[in-house]
């Protein structure tokens, strides 16, 4: 198979999970694949980083009427000669997969990187919007099994569409001596240090982990707790803090660029959600070699071997997370042992390149023995035509 470019439609492009894994194709796409970013609303820094990796980016702009923002996405299309389309969730699959229609692209993959919950989108959109995306789509990516299966539970027509592809990071340049992170943070060298990052979101329910975390802190003094992230709730979120009676122990540490500092200086990572795809920032905790402790939602326990690489507990418990992160600042050689096993489960299944590899694969069999032409990156002729449907 010669070269083809492949498009991946978003809502945005800040720098949230989605975002990242889009990231993650352009920096390790196959040497014949090269890479469109069409951000339909708006862009934002993982923008930025995709044009600095070389991707060639685009904002549709689609407000106003949907149907005028689908015919541009599809003369934007055509005008690229695009032979994958990967739209990115609700929105960015259902523009991706009907745009990509009207211009004949025969490889629309739509990749779902939530499970499914109610309210995700428009009341809509699971009864009209979402049965008409999935039918023209020729597969659907999803991130982990959880997500597919929540998926495939309510469309079951369109079962055989549905594959997983798990997440997965690249590797991360070193970060800085723990001991100098820490004293700039102004932790003690006896302090014992749980990390969780996360908008600041009832999905990722910090108020039941500031609830934990505040029963651990009433038996052990050397335990903090350092909340990163920005989100509708902190205000909230800090105001439970001081309730809790350890605010002193509890550090909101707001939007930071310096994860991997931030996962040195820490003993141990923390995911508390409700709702989860799979989470990046419990991949980048493994390949740091921390241990985790997370709920049993989504992918969590398909990323997190239980007692192994780190612990899993119920959902909405506080009294389970505090006895987790107990277990684990108080064995500091049990959590070291299960941090470097979490590295080499990361490494042997979450890596960036192999997330691309399988990716590029299902791309692959979307579109090999339909009499597609695919264009080469530097093809000047005429625009391929693309034949057959895409049902």
């Amino acid at each position: 198979m010669s070269g083809f470019r492949v498009l991946h439609v978003i809502e945005a492009m800040h720098q949230g999970g989605a975002e990242s894994m889009v990231l993650e194709h352009i920096r390790h796409a196959g040497s014949d694949v090269e890479t469109l970013v069409c951000a339909l609303n708006r862009g934002g820094p993982a923008f930025e980083a995709a044009r600095a990796l070389g991707a060639r980016v685009f904002v549709l702009e689609k407000g106003g009427r949907r149907l005028d923002g689908i015919r541009r996405l599809a003369a934007l299309m055509r005008a690229e000669r695009v032979t994958v389309v990967n739209g990115h969730n609700p929105t960015g699959g259902f523009y991706g997969a009907i745009a990509g229609s009207l211009a004949q692209i025969h490889g629309i993959v739509r990749t779902e990187h939530s499970i499914h919950y109610r309210g995700r989108h428009s009341g809509i959109y699971p009864h009209l919007l979402e049965p008409i995306s999935t039918a023209r789509s020729r597969r659907v990516i999803c991130v982990c099994e959880a997500v597919r299966e929540s998926h495939v539970r309510r469309l079951k027509w369109a079962a055989n569409r549905y594959v997983t592809v798990l997440n997965g990071i690249s590797s991360a340049p070193a970060s800085r001596p723990r001991d100098v992170i820490r004293a700039e943070l102004g932790l003690s060298p006896s302090d014992r240090v749980a990390l969780t990052i996360g908008s600041l979101t009832v999905q990722k329910a910090q108020d039941v982990l500031i609830d934990g975390f505040a029963r651990l802190a009433s038996r052990r003094a050397d335990a903090m707790l350092l909340i990163v992230g920005e989100g509708p709730l902190r205000a909230d979120l800090e105001a439970r803090a001081r309730a809790s009676g350890a605010a002193g122990r509890i550090r909101f540490m707001g939007a930071r660029g310096d994860v991997g500092d931030l996962l040195a200086a820490s003993d141990l990572f923390v995911l508390s959600s409700v709702r989860e795809g799979l989470s990046i920032t419990l991949l980048e905790a493994m390949r740091a070699e921390r241990a985790v402790v997370a709920t049993r939602i989504g992918g969590n326990a398909e990323a997190v071997s239980d007692g192994e690489t780190g612990l899993i507990v119920p959902t909405r418990d506080p009294a389970a997370l505090s006895a987790a992160l107990e277990a684990l600042l108080s064995d500091p050689r049990r959590a070291t042992a299960m941090g470097a096993a979490g590295r080499e489960r990361w490494a042997r299944r979450f890596t960036g390149e192999r997330m691309v590899a399988e990716t590029e694969a299902v791309y692959r069999a979307a579109v090999e023995g339909t009499g597609v032409r695919l264009a080469t990156r530097r093809e000047e002729s005429r625009p391929v035509v693309h034949q057959g449907g895409t049902a």
